[in-house]
């Protein structure tokens, strides 16, 4: 999907899990409705080991093309395992539902079936914190469905849904799981934020700058409820503000790696923004004359997300070197994460939080 989720920079995850002692908290899945998505949660790997399934504990290993070892025999892909109890531990962390192993182009993928409020529960924590607002976490309960069920729509039949890494939604299985967050799943069980008669798109990230963008700006995809809205509590994020600098050389050698042919750059000029305040155009010109142009989003990408980290900033040229100034973080486009929790905090509820940032979607019970 574009890499939506690259650049959310609350990644709680809780370590300790308690699965001895029993303490891992009840499912919160809809028992009967058969909503389930696959999650690919490893891939390229060549050896795990996993507990608590229906053949024991087993240790499996990568052999020829489309087999592997399991405890030293040979079995054919793909390998299904069930759970014995209440979770299979892959690699010491303990999963929901089912687990399959399949062949990849470079190793092992292993893919996690599990009910759509269970995954839910284990996303809550690795993409905002459970000690948030009651209401801004079932907001992002409802959007993390909403987008499950965008993608297992768009991926019907696949052998995967989504991913589980920040080019998905970050999901950790039971690890992740506490009391605020499975509460939060289950007070908005079923609900989803739908379009017409689609599930939206309902991307997010951290930190919006105050004002949200357009889908069309980033991705050139014009999508009604994608539109531009002000996120008016961002300045309480931590890092609102952000400076980067660049020594020419430096931004040069980065340039040319991406395929760019231009030498060590002596000017960085914007020259077109969003309605919302986003690069949309940048020049960078050598000593040579040569120049190139880029986006905002495309400068992220050839950066690094972790240190460029929204595409809302000026330039000033200093000694043989850029100094860059933004704020927020993130692609900007649909929810604003610290926005919503500044919103919940002064009163809104989670139902109006969702309606501002997708303007024109209606919050539904999908079951």
């Amino acid at each position: 999907m574009l890499s939506y989720f690259k650049d959310r920079p609350w990644r709680l995850v809780i370590l300790f899990v308690f699965f001895v002692s029993g303490c891992l908290h009840t499912a919160p899945g809809q028992a009967g409705h058969g909503e389930r998505i696959r999650v690919l949660i490893m891939k390229g790997t060549a050896s795990l080991e996993l507990k608590g399934t229906d053949r024991g504990s087993i240790v499996v290993r990568d052999a020829a093309a489309g087999y592997v070892r399991v405890n030293g025999k040979q079995k054919p892909l793909p390998l299904r395992l069930f759970p014995e109890g209440g979770h299979i531990l892959v690699n010491g962390r303990p999963y929901r539902g089912n687990i399959e192993i399949a062949e990849g182009k470079q190793g092992l993928l292993v893919i996690n079936e599990v009910d759509i409020e269970s995954y839910l529960a284990g996303i809550i924590n690795n993409e905002i914190s459970s000690r948030w607002s009651e209401d801004v976490i079932k907001t992002q309960a409802v959007i993390a469905r909403t987008y499950a069920l965008f993608n297992r729509n768009k991926r019907a039949g696949a052998l995967w849904h989504v991913e589980s890494s920040v080019m998905g939604q970050v999901y950790s299985g039971a690890s992740a799981e506490d009391k605020a967050a499975v509460n939060a799943v289950q007070a908005t069980a079923g609900e989803v934020l739908m379009f017409g008669d689609e599930p939206a798109l309902t991307v997010y990230h951290s930190n919006a700058g105050g004002m949200t963008e357009s889908s069309k700006f980033v991705w050139s995809r014009d999508y009604p409820y994608l539109v531009s809205v002000e996120s008016p509590f961002d300045e309480g994020a931590p890092r609102y503000e952000w400076d980067y600098t660049a020594g020419a050389s430096n931004l040069g050698e980065q340039l040319r790696r991406s395929g760019k042919n231009i030498g060590d750059p002596r000017e960085v000029e914007v020259m077109e923004t969003t309605p919302a305040g986003r690069v949309r155009v940048l020049a960078i010109r050598d000593a040579e004359g040569r120049e190139v142009r880029v986006s905002g989003e495309d400068l992220r990408s050839i950066l690094g997300y972790s240190v460029w980290r929204s595409a809302i900033f000026d330039v000033e040229r200093g000694s043989e070197m850029f100094v860059f100034r933004g704020r927020g973080s993130g692609h900007g486009v649909g929810l604003s994460q610290w926005g919503a929790k500044g919103m919940a905090e002064n009163g809104y509820s989670y139902r109006e939080i969702l309606l501002h940032f997708y303007p024109g979607t209606e919050l539904t019970k999908a079951w």
